[in-house]
């Protein structure tokens, strides 16, 4: 990957790009008002945007830009705070002062919504293998500016690591987390969902294995959550109780540590 800034850079611009380079070890590269193809020639490459407002990824094999936006998440916060319920918070049962681990970050949807219940810094953790998806997300999470400051807290709190999540619960002590979460991409393809058909081709690929589970047990003090779709056998094979949604593609797994 490169990083540079955009059409019409600044000494702002400038600076913070060479900034993000340095912290995620990339090399800079002026822009010198050359179209991103000419780039995509000259290095062969992904390349990072450093804009006025945000942070856009255009990886080199889809030449399609990617940014970060909190989507959905906007929806079901602003909900939450008229007193409405959510369905990944009540399947969780994230509460207050919780700490949680979100161990596929994705666009950090479910962190968000976490972090908004936890209302605490550093009570959510989200993890995430992609580097692509890694960096525009925590840089995301750094800079969206939300009219409703709740949401915009929720965002900040969060702290985000690249790494794949089994060798990292594998480092983790005994009872480190009250809640670990799990949302793989979907092996049946969600329709609906255009964000997740979009970032499918960056999202780490794997699939959640026995062995991972068996560290969540071990990391989690409370519960372990799984979210998949509908016709996923995940569930049963991983030992899932599975809560049924007969209204939506998506359903929850749990797996009580107090049984």
């Amino acid at each position: 990957m490169i990083i540079t800034t955009g059409g019409r850079s600044n000494q702002k611009s400038v600076q913070q790009a060479l900034t993000l380079a340095d912290k995620y070890d990339y090399p800079y590269i002026e822009r010198n008002k050359q179209s991103t193809d000419t780039l995509f020639n000259i290095h062969q490459t992904d390349i990072a945007i450093v804009g006025k407002e945000r942070l856009t990824i255009i990886p080199f094999s889809t030449k399609e830009p990617i940014y970060f936006h909190p989507s959905l998440s906007m929806i079901r916060a602003k909900r939450l705070l008229k007193g409405e319920k959510d369905t990944f918070i009540e399947a969780a049962g994230i509460k207050e002062n919780m700490s949680v681990l979100d161990c596929t970050m994705g666009l950090a949807s479910d962190s968000i919504i976490a972090s908004m219940i936890t209302n605490n810094k550093n009570t959510v953790t989200a993890l995430e293998a992609n580097p692509l998806l890694h960096m525009m997300v925590t840089e995301g999470l750094k800079i969206y500016h939300s009219n409703t400051i709740e949401i915009q807290e929720a965002m900040r709190r969060i702290k985000t690591i690249h790494v794949n999540h089994t060798a990292y619960l594998k480092s983790l002590p005994d009872n480190s987390f009250d809640i670990v979460y799990f949302d793989p991409m979907f092996r049946e393809t969600i329709e609906s969902s255009s964000a997740i058909r979009k970032i499918n081709e960056q999202t780490f690929k794997y699939d959640l294995s026995s062995k991972t589970v068996e560290e969540a047990k071990r990391v989690a003090k409370q519960r372990i959550v799984l979210k998949d779709h509908w016709k996923s056998q995940r569930f049963e094979t991983l030992g899932f109780e599975r809560i049924k949604r007969k209204t939506s593609q998506v359903n929850y797994g749990i797996i009580d540590m107090g049984k």
